[in-house]
């Protein structure tokens, strides 16, 4: 017998999941084409998404700076 397909985990879609696509880490859902990103199944963990891309984007900003050398 094959794997029965995943349902989308949106609130009354009906279509079937896509593969590692679709799996949210954030709210460990499984969601369709339509309602895989995030603001698509409006993803109760969004905020926290936005500020871990923030810092992670800060980060590396900050690891790029130029610094400049005195006395040269």
């Amino acid at each position: 017998m094959p794997p029965r397909k995943i349902k989308c985990s949106f609130t009354d879609c009906k279509a079937a999941a896509q593969r590692i696509s679709g799996d949210c880490a954030f709210c460990q859902g499984h969601y369709c084409n339509n309602h895989r990103l995030l603001e698509d199944h409006k993803c109760r963990n969004l905020d926290d998404c936005k500020k871990e891309a923030f810092e992670a984007n800060a980060m590396q900003l900050n690891k790029e700076r130029t610094q400049v050398i005195k006395g040269v």
